[in-house]
């Protein structure tokens, strides 16, 4: 499960990836455009009926080039929506691995997933089972949360999905062993 929502994080991630890039490209159309538009308003006093039809042609491919940034815009946007949608749903599935973890005695207990992962040098993976050699003793479990929260953090401190402090409290894994 973890391995689908990693490969849905990164579809989207590429997603809006090549929104982003095709919204620089429609800025810089629409810049290039509007120079050209501005150029031919200056000359048509003296142009002959081609430049207004020109003109004409600029301002329509303009409007054009702005509904469709419009359009990305709005799609980058809903990508963004999901994208941070799937990183706290990661945290939280992660936090219950964990809570999980430590509740049974797996000897994996709060923040060990990452600090094994650290220990090993390997790339991330997901649930128990995927590090060799025995693991150390579970700390004491984490007091519960306050009703009606929900913590993104490690209980030791970190990002709930990398472990690293500069992640706390966002949605979004910015440290280097995030899922």
């Amino acid at each position: 499960m973890c391995e689908e929502i990693k490969a849905t994080v990164q579809k989207h991630t590429q997603s809006l990836r090549h929104s982003k890039e095709e919204l620089n490209r429609l800025n810089q159309a629409i810049q290039r455009l509007t120079v050209e538009v501005d150029g031919a308003k200056s000359q048509e006093e003296g142009a002959s009926g081609s430049a207004k039809g020109k003109l004409a042609w600029l301002e329509a491919a303009l409007q054009r080039a702005k509904q469709d940034m419009v359009r990305q815009l709005r799609e980058y946007q809903e990508l963004m929506i999901v994208k941070l949608g799937l990183d706290f749903e990661i945290a939280t599935y992660r936090k219950l691995l964990e809570g999980e973890e430590s509740r049974l005695g797996l000897g994996f207990g709060t923040g060990s997933v990452t600090a094994l992962r650290s220990a090993l040098g390997s790339a991330p993976t997901c649930g128990p089972g995927s590090a060799a050699g025995a693991a150390p003793p579970p700390p004491p479990p984490p007091p519960p949360p306050a009703a009606g929260s929900l913590e993104t953090s490690a209980p030791g401190g970190g990002c709930a999905l990398c472990g690293s402090p500069g992640c706390v409290g966002a949605f979004s894994c910015t440290g280097p062993r995030g899922c």
